[in-house]
């Protein structure tokens, strides 16, 4: 665990650098300023409670957040590149030596919780701070060491349990037992929801709000693992109904229309519980391109390779198109309005038309930009259509209208011509604003928000036997999705409710979001939901669509391998994974 020593003093040197030009610290002893004890002044408790956020943009940004949390699941299958096997659990990438995604979140995790672990050390060591300030900064410090463990123990169950300021190399390190892990989870949290404030005193920072919600879905999630308690379900159905009935309280509410949950400059909107800041500083944020590290590349993800067909070039508008994430079938039917048994009430151009999500959170349609381009014509006109993937598969007579249109027809791709490379494109968190084509976004990325905190209560209400109770809760949710008119045919009936509708519902809602993968696991339906809807790879004549992800996927990878790394420096103390 050397590395969380040395990256936790790289951390200090960054923020101090960041408040260098203060006399203060000027006529401070550089040699002192460096040492951990520089966290017991008020200088150092603030810098260090901002080093503990830093790291959620690592964990809630880069590429790894993504490849971790949705790739390999029901909703996306392969892009045009891999990490660590993720996507397909590949045999050979998928290993202890090879997964560096699942490698760098329990290296940024534990940097953090060490940090964090520091300002709580010397917390009681400072001297001259408004004691209302240093209890609210110590109880985000608790929630924050929180949320990292949580995800921890959701990748990787037992992990060495790291209560303890480490500033010295240290090989005596071992796995803690889940449950273990799981208590001082709910420590920390009911801790920290007992002193910190209602609502955040800036943008990103978390509050009573977040306790609450983390605390539901923390119960959620340890229900149904090997640590789970008897009052599981009960308490994340009270934590969760608590935030709701009191949601004013905490300045939050549902948004009336799902475009604006993810609207530019809605980031920090009344339905966000808690996000991961960005900004244009380079110190902080990764924004250059191609220096990879805090950036925010959730835009460019799920973005298609527009750039590539005729008449289109790469532009700020339509992203930087990395094409990590295909949606699978499966996610983009789930918008098509169904009744109790399953059949579709909606059929050619009026599907998905009952619940907006789907045309307001997806990208169907791009629009001429470059005339000539990529083998184009110079007779498009600029902002004509140029690509339209209609959801459906269209009759001969459409395509072959489309075809003789003018000036010039449009390319058209229908779900069977899917390919990596070529597919509909989530755009909740597409960022206009940037300051270059293939800059990074500076937009926070939000982490929970309240159609969420609804979605866990009905799952846990659901688990405790009052499916009515469930139904209305997801009911809210889906009144807020509908076309105008459309209220009724959204609403579900209590026989409606099983654990699968429940998945579903997620999907529909809150499909990118980095929760997935960790939804599958919760509910035991990793296997089975990879290998019913993750397609199979097939070639076409226009490329490949889909993954080897049914093919590969065993039981063992519920939970992701150890770091060999690891294993290594504790000279075997720390235990691999079954399977790996």
């Amino acid at each position: 665990m050397n590395k969380l020593f040395l990256a936790t003093l790289g951390t200090f040197g960054l923020l101090l650098g960041a408040t260098s030009c203060s006399n203060d610290i000027l006529d401070e002893n550089p040699q002192s300023v460096l040492l951990p004890s520089f966290l017991g002044t008020p200088q150092g408790i603030e810098a260090g409670v901002t080093g503990v956020y830093s790291g959620l943009r690592q964990i809630y940004g880069n590429d790894a957040a993504f490849f971790t949390t949705e790739a390999g699941t029901d909703l996306w299958t392969n892009g045009i590149s891999s990490s660590s096997g993720l996507n397909d659990y590949s045999p050979t990438d998928l290993t202890p030596v090879n997964a560096g995604s699942t490698s760098f979140i329990w290296t940024v995790c534990y940097q953090q919780i060490n940090n964090a672990n520091g300002v709580l050390k010397y917390s009681n060591e400072v001297q001259g701070m408004d004691p209302a300030r240093l209890k609210q900064l110590v109880a985000e410090t608790k929630l924050l060491r929180a949320q990292y463990y949580f995800v921890l123990v959701r990748h990787f169950g037992d992990v060495p349990l790291m209560l303890s300021f480490i500033d010295q190399p240290t090989k005596d390190i071992s796995r803690a037992p889940l449950a273990d892990v799981y208590a001082q989870i709910v420590t920390d949290l009911t801790e920290a929801m007992n002193s910190i404030a209602d609502k955040p005193a800036q943008p990103g920072r978390v509050t009573r709000a977040t306790a609450l919600h983390l605390l539901a879905k923390v119960h959620l999630n340890r229900a149904t693992s090997t640590a789970k308690q008897a009052d599981d379900y009960a308490n994340a159905a009270k934590f969760a109904k608590e935030l709701i009935d009191n949601q004013g309280r905490y300045g939050l509410g549902m948004e009336t229309d799902p475009a604006k949950v993810f609207e530019e400059g809605n980031e920090n909107g009344k339905e966000v519980i808690f996000n991961a800041q960005f900004n244009g500083d380079a110190t902080f944020s990764r924004i250059d391109g191609f220096t990879f590290g805090g950036e925010n590349v959730a835009g460019f993800n799920f973005r298609s390779r527009y750039d590539l067909l005729p008449n289109m070039a790469r532009d700020i508008n339509n992203g930087r198109p990395f094409a990590r994430h295909v949606i699978t079938r499966f996610l983009e039917n789930s918008y098509i309005l169904r009744d109790a048994a399953g059949t579709p009430l909606e059929t050619g151009a009026a599907l998905r038309s009952t619940d907006t999500r789907y045309n307001k959170w997806f990208t169907t349609v791009y629009r001429v930009n470059s005339p000539g381009a990529n083998s184009g014509s110079t007779s498009a006109v600029i902002g004509d259509t140029s690509i339209w993937y209609p959801g459906r598969e269209l009759p001969a007579a459409v395509l072959a209208r489309i075809a003789a249109r003018k000036p010039v027809p449009y390319r058209v791709f229908q779900p069977s011509q899917y390919t990596t490379e070529y597919f509909p494109t989530m755009n909740k968190f597409d960022s206009r604003q940037r300051t270059s084509v293939n800059g990074f976004s500076t937009r926070p990325n939000i982490i929970y928000r309240l159609a969420e905190t609804y979605l866990i209560a009905a799952e846990a209400y659901f688990y405790l036997g009052n499916a009515g109770q469930a139904k209305d809760y997801i009911n809210v949710v889906r009144r807020r999705a509908a076309a105008p008119g459309k209220t009724t045919q959204m609403e579900i009936a209590e026989a409606q409710v099983t654990i699968d509708f429940i998945l579903d519902e997620r999907a529909r809602e809150l499909c990118g979001e980095m929760m997935r993968w960790y939804d599958l696991k919760r509910t035991g339906k990793l296997i089975e939901r990879v290998k019913a809807y993750n397609p199979p790879r097939v070639n076409l004549a226009n490329g490949t669509y889909g993954s080897n992800a049914a093919i590969n996927i065993k039981d063992y990878h519920v939970l992701r391998p150890i770091p060999q790394t690891e294993v290594d420096r504790t000279s075997g103390k720390i235990k691999q994974n079954t399977g790996y």
